[in-house]
């Protein structure tokens, strides 16, 4: 929930997730249930990352545009609210209707019917911004993330851009890779026992292809689930 980027691959799209939590909210497994798929966390139910049947996606970061003072006694859990959202008809049409009051602010990254989309939620106003399905894009969450490393961490993915050809194979690469700044690097591992616990992967193609990579045992195999495709999708 915490660096998610969007690539438009030749014939394919690909969006890919680390998150960065405390073990304890670590997800070994992907869940079903009615159409959704999604690793489920494992303290409060919800997820960063779900997945339909009708080739709709949501990945939740944590904050808006800047880091918020936190409180106890929110509403609801962001990760629940995913799962709510997943099962709409209209995604897009969800968010403007969704009350919001006492929510923890976040942002999400949505596709629909080939189509992205970024909304934010501060804690009292909502931000939906239509972005361009031929462009990839990278988010870091706010909470975790200020804009200097932010802004780090995109010069990392335009230079990353810069290789002549780019598979899911290499941004998986890029989601797995580590340097020596453990703090704001696209892997981390901080002193407060924050660090990379996972990595999800979505290609959408002919078919949908959701991976699951659990970082805290790298010896493991990841986790793959093919899902049919109900509305074959790819970049115009």
């Amino acid at each position: 929930m915490c660096t998610v980027t969007y690539f438009p691959l030749k014939n394919k799209i690909v969006l890919t997730s680390n998150r960065d939590e405390k073990p304890n909210r670590s997800a070994q497994e992907i869940h079903s249930e009615k159409g959704v798929f999604y690793p489920k966390d494992a303290t409060k139910n919800g997820t960063w990352f779900a997945v339909s049947e009708s080739g709709n996606a949501l990945i939740l970061l944590n904050g808006a545009f800047e880091n918020h003072p936190e409180k106890t006694n929110y509403q609801k859990s962001r990760g629940l609210i995913v799962l709510d959202l997943i099962e709409e008809e209209n995604i897009f049409k969800s968010m403007e209707l969704i009350d919001l009051e006492n929510i923890e602010p976040f942002t999400l990254v949505i596709f629909q019917e080939n189509q992205l989309a970024e909304f934010r939620w501060d804690g009292s106003g909502k931000y939906f911004k239509m972005l361009d399905i031929n462009c990839p894009h990278i988010w870091s969450s706010a909470t975790l993330y200020d804009k200097s490393a932010r802004e780090k961490r995109e010069q990392i993915f335009q230079k990353f851009l810069q290789n002549e050809k780019i598979s899911d194979e290499d941004i998986l690469d890029f989601h797995h890779q580590k340097t020596d700044d453990l703090e704001n690097g696209i892997t981390i591992k901080r002193q407060n026992t924050i660090q990379t616990i996972s990595t999800t992967q979505l290609v959408i193609s002919d078919e949908m292809t959701l991976k699951h990579y659990d970082r805290l045992n790298p010896d493991s195999k990841p986790e793959k689930i093919s899902i049919k495709n109900e509305t074959q999708t790819s970049p115009s």
